[in-house]
């Protein structure tokens, strides 16, 4: 069933319940895998519930930006530090203070030419960099690149909970910029978990990336049921 999430969360649940939203993902995959591999396990379907969110989460950090595109770990990491490094360069040069050249303020330029959807800067028809002085350039640079990690710690307060280790330079963000909750009734079992990040939605792709990591981590699920029937089988004296 296709589930209704709110804007910028995705949920898990074993018994297809509704919930309102703006953005849909198909959470079938998952629910088909939990199916397959609770008559292998000794587990409920809350806990792969459970499970399934935990990897999910994992996932889905890694390839939120600065990773995607086979970057993952220190890899991303360092691609975001490059992105905030070249952004500056296209628009900012350090200078000595001299004579009859004024020097700009390094964050007034950034704030100015940052587009607010993506988070990078747009020199839109700027055709020479602004001379700046080099310690206010350094410490904006400091600054800018301590956020790295920024959009992927929207999925922080889920990671924490669930018990999903995640990368230091992700983990140093904290988790006030996302959410997880849980439902908990006789009917149903549901994990929703949510990344507030305000500019999440305009990455590209975004959609993309989240139904990736649910079918990443609903394939692992799959290929452990399958392996332990086949190892069940071979066990009965199955060939």
């Amino acid at each position: 069933m296709v589930r209704r999430l709110t804007r910028n969360s995705t949920g898990c649940s074993p018994d297809g319940g509704r919930m309102k939203a703006d953005v849909k993902f198909d959470l079938r995959p998952i629910q088909r895998a939990i199916k397959k591999l609770q008559p292998q396990v000794k587990k409920s379907r809350r806990e792969l519930t459970e499970q399934a969110a935990k990897g999910f989460v994992k996932e889905v950090i890694e390839i939120t930006p600065p990773g995607g595109s086979g970057r993952r770990g220190n890899a991303a990491k360092k691609t975001g530090e490059a992105a905030i490094k070249y952004d500056l360069a296209r628009v900012m040069i350090a200078v000595r203070a001299v004579k009859n050249v004024i020097l700009q303020d390094p964050r007034a330029i950034h704030d100015r030419l940052r587009d607010m959807r993506t988070g990078r800067i747009n020199p839109r028809n700027l055709k020479h960099p602004y001379p700046v002085e080099a310690s206010a350039l350094r410490a904006l640079q400091r600054e800018l690149l301590a956020r790295v990690g920024k959009l992927a710690g929207g999925w922080n307060a889920g990671a924490d909970k669930l018990g999903a280790k995640v990368p230091a330079w992700v983990s140093r963000q904290g988790d006030g910029r996302g959410a997880m909750s849980v439902v908990n009734s006789i009917r149903q079992f549901r994990i929703t978990l949510t990344n507030s990040v305000k500019y999440v939605t305009n990455v590209a792709d975004y959609v993309r990336r989240v139904e990736s990591a649910i079918g990443i981590q609903a394939a692992k699920m799959e290929r452990k049921a399958e392996f332990l029937l086949t190892r069940a089988l071979r066990r009965a004296g199955w060939k």
